[in-house]
């Protein structure tokens, strides 16, 4: 390789490196499915149907147990089922 193609590609090298900059706001997370239960999936049943749809489709592989306990499941008498989809 002659001298002119060595410097282009150190030089592209060095452009790629410094374009790596990060920002100073911080991106806030949003909480997995996995993560607690949403008090959404306490107050209503499509609430509750939401969170059960974004559990399934969570990765859970690597998660730890989902406490449950404050978890309380919408029952009406005056409602009809949904449809399962």
């Amino acid at each position: 390789m002659n001298k002119s193609t060595v410097l282009l590609l150190c030089s592209a090298a060095l452009l790629l490196a410094a374009c790596g900059g990060g920002s100073d706001n911080p991106v806030a997370e949003i909480p997995s499915a996995t993560d607690a239960v949403p008090d959404s999936a306490s107050a209503s049943a499509a609430g509750m149907a939401a969170w059960m749809t974004d559990l399934a489709v969570a990765p859970s592989d690597t998660k730890e147990p989902l406490d449950v306990t404050k978890f309380t499941p919408v029952s009406s008498d005056n409602t009809e089922p949904e449809t399962v989809k």
